[in-house]
């Protein structure tokens, strides 16, 4: 079973990666912890057999967190557009 774990990351304020806003640090910290979670499922899936029983449980595990992870990007990228659209220009 793979457990879900949150915890924030500190950045430097240099880092390229500073989260302009707590929207979009919130959306960083559920596709960072979404990813984690799909790639631990695919490699798990990789080591069963297609009749293995528990291939439907993590198959639909999979699925839920592809589907989570698109419910993150997606604003991800427009608060991100957003956030730059606002930055001024040099």
């Amino acid at each position: 079973m793979i457990k879900k774990t949150r915890s924030a990351a500190l950045t430097e304020k240099q880092s390229f990666l500073t989260p302009s806003s707590s929207l979009l640090d919130n959306h960083f910290d559920e596709i960072t912890e979404t990813s984690q979670e799909v790639l631990g499922l695919v490699a798990l899936l990789k080591t069963l057999t297609p009749n293995d029983s528990k291939r439907d449980e993590y198959e639909g595990r999979l699925y839920v967190a592809l589907t989570h992870l698109d419910h993150h990007v997606k604003p991800a990228i427009k608060e991100w557009d957003r956030v730059v659209d606002r930055m001024p220009e040099d």
